[in-house]
C-alpha cells in the first residue's frame, strides 16, 4: 500500500513540477519578448518617453524654440547611444528573466525527484539573492542611461542624475528574496540533520 502511495506521490510531483517549470519559463520568455516587441515596434515612442523622463530635470533635452517639445533625437542621438540605452533598459528584464529561468530549473529538478540536493539548495539561494538585488537595477540603469545620453551632448550640458528609491513592489521583491534565502538555509540544515540520522540507522 505504501509503495503505491509513494508511486502516486512521485508521479504527482513529476507532473506538478514539470507544469510549474513550463509556466515559469513561459512567464520569463513573455517578459523578454514583450520588452523586445515594444522596442522593435515602438522605438520612437519608447525613446521619446525615456527622454521626456530625463528632460524634467535636464532642460537641455528640450527644444528651446518649441515649448514642451524634445530636441529631435534623430539629429543629435547617435546609433551607439541609442543602442546603449536599449541595452541598459533590458538589464532589469534580463535579471528578472534569469531568476525565472533558475526557478523553472528548480521545479524541473523537483519533477525528476531531486528534492533535498545540494545543487537545488544553492539554486534556491541564487534566486533569493537575485530577488534582493533586482530592485537596485532600476535606479542604477536610470543613472547609467543619463550618463549614456551625455555622450552626445556638448560639454557643459551633460547629464548626471543619480536615482535612488524604494517602491512597495521593490520592497516586496526584497522580502521575497530574503525569505527564499532563509528557506534555502533551512533546507540545507534539514539536509545535514537528515544525512546524520540516516547514518545512525
Amino acid at each position: 500500500m505504501s509503495t503505491r502511495i509513494n508511486g502516486v506521490a512521485l508521479q504527482r510531483m513529476h507532473w506538478v513540477g514539470l507544469l510549474a517549470a513550463i509556466l515559469v519559463w513561459i512567464l520569463g520568455a513573455t517578459e523578454v519578448g514583450g520588452s523586445a516587441t515594444l522596442w522593435i515596434s515602438k522605438t520612437d515612442e519608447m525613446l521619446a518617453a525615456l527622454l521626456y523622463a530625463f528632460a524634467e530635470n535636464s532642460p537641455q533635452l528640450l527644444d528651446p524654440f518649441v515649448e514642451g517639445a524634445l530636441l529631435n533625437p534623430d539629429t543629435w542621438l547617435s546609433p551607439l547611444v541609442t543602442a546603449l540605452i536599449v541595452f541598459l533598459d533590458f538589464l532589469p528584464v534580463a535579471l528578472s528573466a534569469y531568476a525565472l529561468w533558475l526557478t523553472g530549473l528548480f521545479f524541473l529538478r523537483l519533477s525528476r525527484g531531486e528534492t533535498w540536493t545540494e545543487r537545488n539548495i544553492r539554486l534556491l539561494w541564487r534566486v533569493g539573492v537575485l530577488c534582493i538585488i533586482s530592485p537596485a537595477a532600476y535606479p542604477l540603469v536610470e543613472t547609467l542611461q543619463g550618463l549614456t545620453l551625455s555622450i552626445d551632448l556638448p560639454p557643459g550640458e551633460r547629464i548626471f542624475q543619480f536615482s535612488i528609491g524604494l517602491s512597495s513592489s521593490s520592497a516586496y521583491e526584497i522580502v521575497k528574496g530574503v525569505l527564499l534565502c532563509l528557506f534555502s538555509i533551512i533546507m540545507r540544515d534539514a539536509k545535514v540533520l537528515s544525512d546524520e540520522q540516516s547514518q545512525y540507522i
